[in-house]
C-alpha cells in the first residue's frame, strides 16, 4: 500500500532542524547550507563516514547484491551460512515480542533508530502508519530498504545517520520511538566528547522528534548485570572482567592501563538510567525485565514486585542465561531484580 504522507513528509537537517527537500542527487535545504547525498534513493547524513571495516563492507556489499538478485533472506543465509547465530538474530520473530507493548496503532508514524538488518523494521510496519528505519551503517541501511520493499512494505524509510547523535527529522515528527539495544553504543563515534553527554543528545533528540505524549522504548544492557558482578567479561568494556560493574574511576583507570583511551560501549544502572530519561523530559516510566536475556528474549516482565513474584511461580520461566546467572537471580528479592537483571528496558512517555 503506498503512503503519500511518508513520501511527502520532509527530512530536516541534523544541525539546524530546518526541513530539507530533494534535488537532483542530494537533499538541500536553505541556500549556502548543509546538502546531504542520496545513494540508491538513501539519504546520508553520517558524519564521519562508514564505521565499517573494508571486510565489512565487502560483505555488505555481497549481501545487497545478492539481495537484489535472490531475495533478502535468500542473501542472508548465503552470506552468514557460517554463523548461524547472527541469522536466528536477524529472522526470529520471537526477538520482537517487545512490539506487543507498544502503542502502535494504525495511525501511529514510528521512528527506529538503529535498524540493524532489518529484523524488527517490517514487523513495525505492519502495524504503524509509517516506520523511519534510521541507521549507521550505510550498508545495513541499502538492506533494510530492499528486505521491507520485498516485503511490501511501502510504508517505511530509511535513511543512513545518527553517528553523531543527531537525528535528521523535524520536529514533533513521531508518535513511538524505538532504540533497541543502541544506546550503549551510540557515543563510540564522539571520540571527543563524553560518552553520557553524547548519550544525553540522544535522548534530547528523541524527545525533540516526539509528538507530546509520544512513547519512547529503549532497551539497553545493565551496568550491574549480575553476570559481570561475579566477574565475566565486559563487551563494552574491550572485554574485561567484571567491566562497567567496577567504579567509574577505577574501570577508567584499568581501562587505561590496557591501552584504552575509552570503553567501547557506556552502560548506566536501572537508577541512573531512569534518571537520564526524567532529565530529558520524559515521564511515566515503566521498566522492564527481559528473560532470560535481552538478545533473546521470552518474557517481558514488570519489574515491580508483584509481576516479578507472579513470572517467578511460572514452571516455565527461566530467570537468566546461564546456569550460576540463573542460580543467583533466583535469590535476589523481588524489589532488587530491576537493579540486577541482564539488560534495563524502559517504556517512558514525553511530558506534555
Amino acid at each position: 500500500m503506498a503512503h503519500d504522507s511518508l513520501l511527502e513528509r520532509p527530512y530536516a537537517c541534523p544541525l539546524t532542524h530546518l526541513p530539507l527537500h530533494g534535488e537532483g542527487d542530494a537533499l538541500r535545504g536553505a541556500p549556502g547550507g548543509p546538502s546531504y547525498p542520496l545513494q540508491g534513493g538513501i539519504p546520508q547524513f553520517l558524519r564521519f563516514g562508514s564505521a565499517e571495516s573494508d571486510v565489512g563492507r565487502r560483505k555488505l556489499a555481497r549481501l545487497n547484491e545478492l539481495a537484489r538478485r535472490d531475495g533478502w533472506e535468500a542473501a542472508l543465509r548465503s552470506v552468514y551460512r557460517g554463523e548461524p547465530g547472527m541469522v536466528d538474530y536477524v529472522t526470529q520473530p520471537e526477538r520482537a515480542s517487545f512490539i506487543d507493548l507498544l502503542p502502535i496503532t494504525p495511525a501511529s508514524d514510528v521512528l527506529e533508530i538503529g535498524p540493524g538488518l532489518g529484523q524488527f523494521t517490517p514487523l513495525l510496519a505492519r502495524r504503524a502508519r509509517s516506520v523511519s528505519a534510521l541507521e549507521v551503517v550505510s550498508g545495513q541501511a541499502e538492506f533494510v530498504a530492499q528486505r521491507c520493499a520485498q516485503q511490501g512494505y511501502a510504508n517505511v524509510r530509511v535513511a543512513a545517520g545518527g553517528d553523531d547523535c543527531r537525528l535528521p527529522y523535524p520536529d514533533a515528527s513521531f508518535d513511538v520511538v524505538v532504540l533497541n539495544l543502541v544506546f550503549e553504543w551510540c557515543a563510540s563515534r564522539c571520540p571527543e566528547e563524553r560518552e553520557v553527554d553524547v548519550q544525553r543528545r540522544l535522548l534530547a533528540e528523541m524527545a525533540r522528534v516526539l509528538r507530546p505524549g509520544g512513547s519512547l522504548y529503549l532497551s539497553t544492557k545493565n551496568r550491574f548485570a549480575i553476570r559481570y558482578l561475579i566477574g565475566k567479561a565486559d563487551e563494552h568494556s574491550h572485554s574485561m572482567r567484571f567491566g562497567s560493574a567496577l567504579p567509574r574511576s577505577l574501570w577508567r583507570w584499568l581501562l587505561r592501563r590496557r591501552g584504552h583511551a575509552r570503553p567501547g560501549g557506556m552502560l548506566h544502572s536501572h537508577r541512573a538510567l531512569a534518571a537520564l530519561l526524567r532529565e530529558a523530559g520524559f515521564a511515566r516510566l515503566t521498566s522492564y525485565w527481559a528473560a532470560p536475556e535481552m538478545r533473546f528474549p521470552k518474557d517481558y516482565v514488570p519489574t515491580d514486585a508483584a509481576s516479578v513474584r507472579a513470572a517467578r511461580r511460572r514452571p516455565d520461566f527461566v530467570q537468566g542465561e546461564g546456569r550460576g546467572v540463573r542460580l543467583l537471580m533466583q535469590c535476589v528479592p523481588a524489589p532488587l531484580v530491576k537493579h540486577l537483571t541482564p539488560g534495563l528496558a524502559f517504556l517512558a512517555t514525553k511530558v506534555v
